[in-house]
């Protein structure tokens, strides 16, 4: 029999060990290391897009003040697997062509996520400029800005990147808070990388859930120093994530788009 506290392990017959708790492996899942979790060649079940005109949307963002806007380029993607998402992009991008460019582009990545991911998502804001990426777990939705898509494209971080805001939108409001979630965190007692710890509450079942889902999808495509590694930091946790992942990447629901 033992107890756990304040860093040492209290064995029933008296003596005391000290627990040396494990670093996170990352500083964050996704632009702090090399790893590809999703790549170019997985496949997308991506079909098209249609567009639907300049509309005055909702347009939240980091670097304006303004909520509203008019003149939006509007856009609905539709996926093989019968998932539809619209695109919002704002008309600080300039021009119709270069909208165009930045929705086929988060098309094409936007459908290597999984679709029990996407199919939570009601639409996607881009702006023009280089903010950070942040979702809206309540509103359905997740922000991104052209310039960091471009720089996240070139780094092979796109596909994470939507895939760990989309985790905020499909997962967190039933997840994040869940009792058995938080059992699981104390269970483990560790975090997969700083930003988790740091953000417990927030970000820990995003950044836990990529590393979960290429194990569980692409066994051996994560080296195996690392997946040995978030076996030990994470055990709970992969068993909380791993039902979530453990069907069909994509799963049919609806006819074949036309467009």
């Amino acid at each position: 029999m033992y107890t756990k506290c304040c860093g040492w392990l209290v064995l029933a017959f008296g003596l005391t060990i000290e627990i040396v708790a494990a670093e996170p492996l990352f500083q964050n899942s996704v632009v702090s290391n090399d790893l590809e979790f999703i790549r170019s060649d997985d496949p997308s079940v991506f079909a098209c897009f249609s567009y639907l005109g300049e509309r005055t949307q909702e347009m939240p963002g980091h670097s304006s003040d303004e909520l509203i806007a008019n003149g939006v380029f509007s856009y609905r993607l539709d996926f093989t697997d019968g998932v539809s998402v619209q695109a919002w992009v704002h008309y600080d991008v300039v021009s119709e062509d270069a909208a165009r460019d930045l929705v086929r582009l988060l098309g094409l990545q936007f459908g290597r996520i999984p679709t029990i991911l996407r199919k939570e998502v009601r639409h996607v804001v881009i702006h023009a400029g280089d903010g950070s990426a942040f979702a809206e777990d309540r509103g359905g939705f997740f922000v991104l800005y052209a310039d960091n898509m471009a720089a996240r494209i070139a780094n092979h971080d796109l596909e994470e990147t939507l895939f760990h805001e989309s985790v905020h939108v499909a997962l967190d409001l039933d997840h994040a808070a869940a009792p058995l979630w938080r059992d699981a965190q104390r269970a483990d007692g560790e975090f997969i990388t700083q930003y988790a710890e740091r953000l417990p509450e927030r970000e820990d079942l995003a950044e836990s859930a990529l590393f979960a889902y290429a194990m569980i999808k692409y066994e051996g495509r994560l080296p195996s120093t690392i997946e040995q590694s978030v076996k030990t930091l994470i055990p709970n946790r992969l068993a909380y994530i791993e039902p979530l992942f453990s069907g069909p990447t994509f799963t049919r629901v609806g006819p074949e788009p036309d467009c």
